[in-house]
């Protein structure tokens, strides 16, 4: 009876950690394309708010991207449970994007709201390594591929 509660406990904890590992991978879809989007929609505010000088086609052109990965994160996360992918994913763009940051910020020697955007980046990898089982293999899905 013993084992039974804790294989109960274990799927449970699995059911949780899954849980949250889509809604981490939901928000930061979701993050990508509001601010994928802010550039497209109200470019000064964008470039006030970053406080550096840019370049509008580099700005628009790095946006369409994080919009179409933003929209492709929220998409594969619409399964029960999100799978390797969307998670690769995310953990693999966050990185990236705060290494740029971490790279390029200090040498522009100005205060910029990007520092801020390197916090959440890097609390997405955090959060996506964390909640990924890598101890436990994800279960079998059902059904044929298409």
């Amino acid at each position: 009876m013993a084992s039974r509660r804790g294989a109960q406990s274990g799927s449970e904890a699995r059911d949780r950690w899954r849980r949250w590992r889509r809604w981490i991978i939901i928000g930061q879809g979701t993050y990508y394309v509001v601010t994928g989007l802010w550039p497209v929609v109200h470019f000064s505010s964008f470039a006030r708010f970053v406080a550096l000088n840019i370049n509008a086609f580099q700005a628009h052109a790095f946006a369409a991207v994080i919009v179409v990965v933003g929209a492709s994160l929220i998409q594969s996360a619409r399964r029960e449970p999100p799978g390797p992918f969307p998670t690769s994913l995310g953990v693999a763009v966050a990185a990236a994007i705060t290494l740029v940051d971490l790279i390029w910020l200090p040498r522009f020697g100005v205060a910029s709201a990007l520092w801020l955007d390197a916090i959440v980046e890097v609390a997405i990898v955090v959060g996506l390594l964390l909640s990924y089982p890598w101890h436990q293999p994800e279960p079998a899905r059902t059904g044929r591929r298409r």
